[in-house]
């Protein structure tokens, strides 16, 4: 499905995958200290116990699972606490992704650092979260991270132990309207790589996010259905290539666009 892209966002219905209202802003600097998730071994591959009724590869089915457990479905105290000091400064969730983009129309970088800075700790606290959920299941296996992602991105992971309505992994979004959730993310990403919070690894995850935009956007897969189909492998490498090519500037300078790439499928 073809269609022009748009310089202005509606308002976003959530942030960093957090279902609800913004906690109030906690002390933060006691985050860190929260339980980590396991990390795997280099090189090891979990034992996964077969889901009866899970579609797609098993591994990628589990990160999302995990992740979404993690940030969505069942967040602790602690990442609930995060999240709220991060949104505080722009009046919310929903004013998360303009707030970033007002800066990024005047001032950036420095306007978006002086609103992000003073809550450090929360960005710290969800950079490991998030981090230690890819790292149990791809630590390590960046290609099987990728292929994650491009997976996502096309529907195609099927998990019956999700509630109806979020029974395939990939981003939310109510048909006709498109996904705002991936633009969502984007001033997480920028406010790691400006605070210099484990840069050089979500440097490397950053342009998957890309990816499994661009991929949403061109298969529009159905919600709830296990037979969601791949796009065509030679698109999917295509799309691959284009956005692990681009540098940071390029990737930030993508997501001032909405709701589609500027390039889709091209």
């Amino acid at each position: 499905m073809s269609q022009p892209a748009v310089n202005r966002r509606g308002v976003l219905k959530g942030a960093l995958g957090i279902a609800g209202a913004a906690v109030g802003v906690a002390a933060t600097a006691t985050l860190l200290g929260a339980a980590p998730v396991a990390a795997l071994s280099p090189g090891a591959t979990p034992s996964l116990p077969p889901v009866p009724g899970m579609r797609g590869d098993r591994r990628a089915n589990e990160l999302w699972y995990q992740f979404d457990q993690v940030s969505y479905f069942a967040p602790s105290a602690e990442m609930k606490a995060a999240v709220g000091a991060i949104v505080a400064p722009f009046g919310g969730f929903s004013k998360l992704y303009d707030g970033y983009e007002a800066c990024r129309q005047g001032g950036y970088p420095q306007s978006f650092l002086e609103l992000i800075e003073p809550n450090r700790a929360a960005f710290e606290f969800v950079s490991q979260a998030q981090r230690q959920v890819f790292d149990t299941y791809y630590r390590h296996d960046l290609d099987g991270l990728t292929f994650a992602f491009q997976e996502f991105g096309q529907g195609t992971l099927f998990d019956p132990r999700r509630p109806v309505g979020n029974k395939v992994h990939m981003m939310n979004y109510t048909p006709p309207q498109p996904t705002h959730d991936y633009h969502a993310w984007q001033p997480v990403f920028a406010g790691f790589a400006l605070l210099d919070i484990d840069r050089h690894y979500w440097r490397r995850v950053h342009p998957l996010v890309g990816i499994a935009w661009e991929l949403q956007s061109i298969a529009w897969p159905a919600i709830d259905s296990p037979d969601n189909p791949h796009l065509p492998r030679h698109l999917v490498d295509h799309i691959t290539d284009k956005w692990l090519r681009r540098d940071q500037d390029e990737i930030d300078a993508m997501f001032d666009v909405f709701p589609y790439p500027a390039d889709m499928g091209k």
